[in-house]
């Protein structure tokens, strides 16, 4: 009897923490004004010689600065709608290697998304996405956050990965925290069906903030530099091995002495932090890192492998290469 006793307090505790984590957690996400965080969201319509296309954008300031894809910008007249109102939008900017645009429009006291302080993401903690899927209109979609760092051609983006419903109109969208914060800008999806297959990806708030700012300031994003090189694609086989790796062979064109640490002639790239080293990938990572920002390679030299960190300059106004 008493171990039966013991056996019902145990499944009795068991279950009594689980109400109360679940209870929690329904409050935690109850205190998320979705009506008040969407405002912040809105619908960007794009025209070209192809015709219309859709997606959403974030308000970031109060006075009508408004973040989005850059590939939601199909063409040089984008309209913007908060609360069925349309409004024309200047393009200030855009950075093409992050997919990541800032709109204007000329209105004030809008209401603005906030950005998440908190830079400790959490595998598996709950995440929402807000935008236009379909261009049916603002809608929310939860799920978890999946993965960070991930690498989708661009090692140095460090995207989020989420199964919130992300869809075709998403793009340009909203990924918050339970504190309602940005955590990320919904960019793209991975789906064989062209609809949400539950793995969606977002550019990271930080690197949002620190691109929007460039963009801002400067009306474009200042590009790190590597020197004046040349690249030939190729194949290397690594010693003891049949394995045939994506490589970058390096030709040096002019003194490179400001790089005294940096590449050189003869040199054989065979990776950029850890992703395979083709040409795309160098060049969406040197273009997405700002001047002074370290370029983690593996190289092979002199028959040796050893990995480089590149301090990148900022780059000249007629550059040759990298």
């Amino acid at each position: 009897m008493k171990n039966l006793f013991l056996l019902i307090l145990f499944f009795g505790l068991i279950f009594g923490a689980q109400f109360v984590y679940f209870e929690n957690r329904f409050l935690d996400e109850k205190e998320i004004n979705f009506d008040d965080i969407s405002a912040s969201i809105v619908t960007i319509e794009s025209l070209d010689n192809r015709g219309k296309s859709f997606g959403s954008g974030v308000i970031i300031s109060e006075d009508g600065y408004i973040i989005t894809a850059f590939h939601v910008l199909s063409g040089n007249l984008s309209t913007v709608k908060i609360s069925g109102k349309s409004y024309l939008a200047n393009l200030i900017g855009f950075d093409e290697y992050a997919d990541l645009a800032v709109l204007k429009i000329n209105e004030s006291n809008l209401k603005h998304i906030r950005f998440s302080d908190d830079e400790e993401l959490q595998i598996g903690q709950t995440v929402y996405a807000i935008g236009n899927p379909y261009n049916l209109g603002t809608s929310v979609s939860r799920g978890i956050l999946s993965a960070t760092g991930r690498n989708f051609g661009n090692p140095y983006l460090n995207i989020i990965q989420t199964d919130a419903a992300i869809n075709k109109g998403n793009s340009g969208g909203a990924l918050i925290n339970n504190n309602g914060e940005l955590i990320g800008l919904s960019t793209l999806i991975a789906s064989a069906s062209g609809g949400s297959d539950g793995v969606g990806f977002a550019l990271p708030s930080d690197k949002v903030l620190s691109i929007t700012n460039e963009i801002i300031k400067y009306g474009k994003v200042n590009r790190a530099w590597l020197g004046d090189f040349r690249f030939r694609r190729g194949f290397f086989t690594p010693i003891n091995t049949t394995n045939r790796i994506p490589a970058l062979y390096v030709v040096e064109l002019n003194n490179n002495s400001q790089f005294t640490e940096g590449l050189k002639d003869g040199d054989i790239i065979i990776g950029i932090k850890g992703a395979e080293a083709r040409w795309n990938i160098l060049l969406a990572s040197v273009n997405s890192v700002t001047p002074g920002e370290i370029l983690e390679l593996k190289v092979i030299r002199s028959d040796k492998e050893i990995d480089l960190k590149l301090v990148t300059k900022e780059r000249p106004n007629t550059p040759r290469a990298l």
